[in-house]
């Protein structure tokens, strides 16, 4: 899926979805193994999301 990302869409938003993946680990540790997130996480989520939907803006 990357590469094919990488190939019609702008490199540099790819990229940047790409390095969340930390992201969608936490949130999945979060529905499937029901581990609690701190908020240091929540923190790192918020801003992740924030910057996401900047970069859908532009």
């Amino acid at each position: 899926m990357f590469l094919l990302a990488a190939r019609s869409g702008d490199l540099a938003i790819v990229a940047v979805i790409v390095a969340l993946y930390p992201a969608g680990t936490v949130l999945l540790a979060r529905g499937v193994l029901r581990e609690r997130i701190a908020r240091g996480q929540l923190a790192c989520l918020g801003t992740a999301a924030a910057a996401v939907s900047l970069l859908a803006l532009t």
